[in-house]
């Protein structure tokens, strides 16, 4: 379930809280935020837990993976599947609290979280397709608000998805030899000598639409000033990685965990 590294669950929670916000007009209403809080990690326990099921094989063949509970025999494939049910028979229950459009759009994320696994296998750029997963929380958290879903939210949708694509093509670098031994897709191996170009490219992207999102807004002048802090921190995250130190890629992964509660406070305040 990866319950002991949280940043994954962080990096899916701060746009859903994001969209949130938003749709409240600077607030959330408290039911909501323990429904999504709860929610976040319990979907992003079970992308985990199935992530390792279909991996184990290649997992064993990779050093930094050798030892998750599946790959290693710790745990039984049928223990992970259980698991596996218990968590979303546990999102199930959070829905019931949440209205139908929500139902529907959290079905359909559920089916994605299922199948994303599976991507790297056919794909070249697996990340096509966690951009769209990581996303959810976004239509889902403004369907539960608002029970609609306005033109910003495909706007949020498409500033997370290239956001993604820019941390995980970080991340992807410290299995890059791996995955290409094992023929999987990873962008890293697509981009071979362009990595930080593609990671910035990624993030300025975000950063603008974000910033087009505020404006779209009843905003006060604080947005701007956290977006400007924002961006200075992202842009000089991005200089000081090291393209010969796989290690620097994943600080790098890790710091956007600050880059999107730096968004969502953005608008919290912004709003406020």
């Amino acid at each position: 379930m990866r319950a002991d590294r949280p940043v994954g669950t962080f990096l899916l929670l701060w746009p859903t809280l994001t969209a949130l916000i938003i749709a409240g007009k600077g607030n959330i209403e408290t039911h909501l935020l323990i429904i999504f809080c709860l929610g976040t990690f319990l979907m992003r326990s079970a992308g985990c837990v199935i992530n390792d099921y279909f991996d184990q094989d290649f997992d064993r063949k990779v050093l930094r993976t050798s030892k998750r509970p599946l790959a290693s025999g710790i745990v039984s494939n049928s223990e992970a599947l259980s698991i596996f049910c218990i968590l979303i028979f546990l999102s199930l229950i959070l829905l019931t609290f949440l209205n139908f459009l929500s139902f529907i759009i959290a079905f359909a994320f559920s089916v994605l979280v299922i199948l994303y696994p599976l991507a790297k296998r056919v794909i070249k750029i697996p990340q096509i397709i966690l951009g769209i997963v990581f996303s959810g929380g976004i239509p889902l958290a403004f369907a539960a608000s608002l029970n609609d879903l306005p033109a910003n939210v495909f706007v949020l949708m498409l500033a997370n998805f290239f956001w993604i694509l820019s941390y995980d093509t970080a991340y992807a670098m410290t299995d890059r030899e791996d995955d290409q031994l094992l023929k999987l897709g990873n962008s890293a191996i697509l981009i071979k000598g362009k990595e930080k170009l593609i990671i910035c490219f990624g993030s300025m992207v975000n950063l603008f639409l974000i910033f087009f999102v505020g404006i779209s807004e009843n905003i006060n002048s604080y947005f701007y000033i956290i977006s400007v802090i924002n961006g200075c921190f992202l842009i000089y995250s991005i200089i000081i990685i090291d393209k010969e130190n796989v290690n620097s890629f994943f600080n790098f992964f890790k710091k956007n965990n600050y880059i999107g509660a730096l968004i969502f406070f953005s608008f919290y305040i912004g709003l406020n």
